[in-house]
């Protein structure tokens, strides 16, 4: 198997895997820092640590701004907007399970803005693939939290809402870096989307008027640790790597995995429960994503 193909079905997997752990991660950090504080900080330091390896590996160096307009785009909408808007209504009590379905419809929304406006082609076992996995991520929600999602409260209009900012912010997010930044250099562009994103938080913390006083606890400097180096630096360039060379669609669909996998990695890490119509629900999803990232000339042979 050539090493393009090979990296084009191990990667996305990985990285589905480091991200799903940033859920786990956002439980300790929210619990000392404000949501937009919380960003700023790891932002800021993800940007001096990979402008520190751009030097050290003497790698383009980023010189005029505007060169890196689209990346700054995008690490706006993937690294302040998504996140802060999702982490936001968690923080203050909503339940995560109508979170998860909201932001589960992120891989058909990608999907359809990459088929309408960089013809991505989108025939009928890929969708069929999008509504099974969708479905999928619904079955694993409702298997955990039952069916009366809205029992623990925080079910609010207003945080529903910023869900769905997130939602779009990812799905836009993603269809944006497969159009716009293909030709950048990988590190510098990343590092490129963490300054901006860094700036973006900086200012929603200042707006909404979040404390910037954070509370460094072990597991607090622990979390922050992960979610630089494994998940920022690590997931997200691979993502970046990913979507250059795989469909946008394709790519998104695997985010019907996070669900099940942060389920899984709950029960492990906190006890909490897992049951036979969650299982199922993760299989659907594993259905789903298989159909979509399924090569075409597998289903011709």
């Amino acid at each position: 198997m050539p090493a393009h193909s090979l990296f084009i079905r191990v990667a996305p997997l990985l990285f589905v895997s480091l991200w799903s752990t940033g859920f786990i991660a956002a439980k300790y950090s929210m619990e000392n820092a404000d949501p937009f504080v919380f960003l700023c900080l790891r932002m800021t330091i993800t940007a001096i640590v990979l402008l520190i390896v751009l030097w050290l590996t003497k790698s383009a160096m980023p010189r005029r701004i505007f060169d890196y307009r689209h990346d700054m785009v995008t690490g706006i909408l993937l690294h302040c907007c998504y996140l802060g808007f999702l982490f936001w209504p968690i923080k203050d009590g909503m339940p995560s399970g109508i979170v998860a379905i909201i932001i589960g419809i992120q891989p058909i929304l990608t999907t359809a803005l990459a088929t309408l406006y960089i013809g991505e082609s989108l025939n009928l076992r890929k969708a069929a693939g999008l509504l099974v996995g969708f479905i999928g991520v619904a079955v694993v929600v409702f298997g955990k939290f039952g069916l009366d999602l809205s029992a623990n409260g925080g079910l609010e209009w207003f945080y529903i809402g910023l869900c769905i900012l997130s939602l779009v912010a990812i799905s836009v997010g993603v269809f944006y870096q497969k159009k716009f930044c293909s030709q950048s250099h990988l590190l510098t562009a990343t590092m490129m989307q963490y300054f901006a994103a860094a700036i973006a938080t900086a200012f929603f913390a200042v707006l909404f008027g979040e404390s910037w006083q954070v509370n460094w606890t072990p597991g607090f400097a622990l979390a922050l640790s992960w979610q630089i180096f494994g998940l920022s630096i690590g997931a997200v360039v691979l993502l970046m790597a990913i979507i250059r060379l795989g469909e946008a669609g394709r790519v998104s669909s695997m985010f019907y995995l996070v669900p099940p996998l942060v389920v899984v990695e709950a029960h492990f890490l906190f006890g909490e429960t897992l049951g036979l119509l969650s299982i199922f629900g993760m299989l659907l999803c594993i259905v789903g994503v298989y159909f979509v990232n399924r090569p075409i000339n597998a289903v011709t042979a």
